[in-house]
């Protein structure tokens, strides 16, 4: 597989010893090309064959974003509480690094979505947020659709999500699930201010145009939750499918319906009484 990047968060508990127990096969048998455990390593540049991951969804969302354009394999070992987006957990980093070795293993590319405003721009793996400044206050925003005027939402803010996203912030604002091999996009809106609005699943070519609407005079644009700008009535927010996919290291130890099901507690049937 060749040399590896090893990156995680630090402050979740038994990531760094979890990282010096395995480092020193890392180095023996693939090569460490770096080490970042705090994310302040500019991986766009970086020259490593594949990621490994010590952390939650968070880490990965986070290295996914730094690889820019440039996207490693990446496999994640999960220290956090939900874990949905890895592959394995502690007890399974041994089992994990025997796969890699004997490359019994595929990668699946998941789209992601570009925001920008202006000059600034960043690719999501999860999604992108548009909401208010004001917490409390009703958010107004139109889109367009592939150049078509579609529709003004007013409520909370709207939720871009891919099918990777869809089981994150859209699941809990009511958006559906989608495979995670499909090519798709889902926008959710947050707390709509009207029954006519619902979420909408478009195809993943389309590219979307957001404007604040009426009298709003200024929101706010969050990828993956963690960075973010404001902009102003005279701006757009431009959403559309990332050029480069991001791609996942999948050893087959859990299937995406076995996720929903373990993680998510998904498609269980009735308690009934005894």
């Amino acid at each position: 597989m060749g040399p590896v990047v090893v990156l995680g968060n630090a402050k979740k508990s038994g990531v760094k010893d979890a990282v010096a127990a395995c480092r020193a096969r890392l180095e023996k048998e693939f090569g460490v090309v770096a080490v970042d455990l705090e994310g302040v390593l500019d991986l766009s540049q970086i020259e490593a064959k594949w990621a490994l991951v010590f952390g939650g969804d968070g880490a990965i969302l986070s290295a996914a974003r730094r690889m820019g354009d440039r996207p490693l394999p990446t496999l994640a070992v999960n220290f956090g509480r939900l874990g949905f987006l890895t592959e394995v957990d502690a007890r399974q980093i041994d089992e994990a690094l025997d796969a890699i070795r004997e490359r019994r293993f595929t990668l699946k590319e998941r789209m992601r979505l570009t925001a920008s405003v202006g000059e600034w721009s960043y690719d999501a793996l999860n999604d992108v947020v548009l909401t208010g400044l004001q917490s409390g206050r009703v958010f107004h925003v139109s889109c367009r659709i592939g150049g078509e005027e579609a529709f003004a939402y007013a409520g909370d803010g709207v939720v871009v999500a891919t099918p990777t996203g869809s089981t994150a912030y859209s699941l809990a604002a009511g958006g559906p699930l989608l495979d995670h091999d499909l090519e798709a996009i889902v926008i959710t809106p947050l707390c709509a201010h009207t029954l006519s609005q619902r979420p909408l699943v478009i195809p993943g070519q389309q590219s979307m145009e957001f404007r604040l609407h009426g009298r709003e005079q200024a929101g706010r644009v969050v990828v993956d939750g963690q960075v973010s700008r404001e902009f102003g009535a005279a701006e757009r927010a431009l959403v559309r499918r990332a050029e480069r996919p991001f791609v996942f290291i999948r050893l087959g130890l859990l299937s995406y319906y076995g996720r929903l099901r373990r993680i998510l507690g998904w498609g269980g049937g009735p308690r009934y009484a005894t």
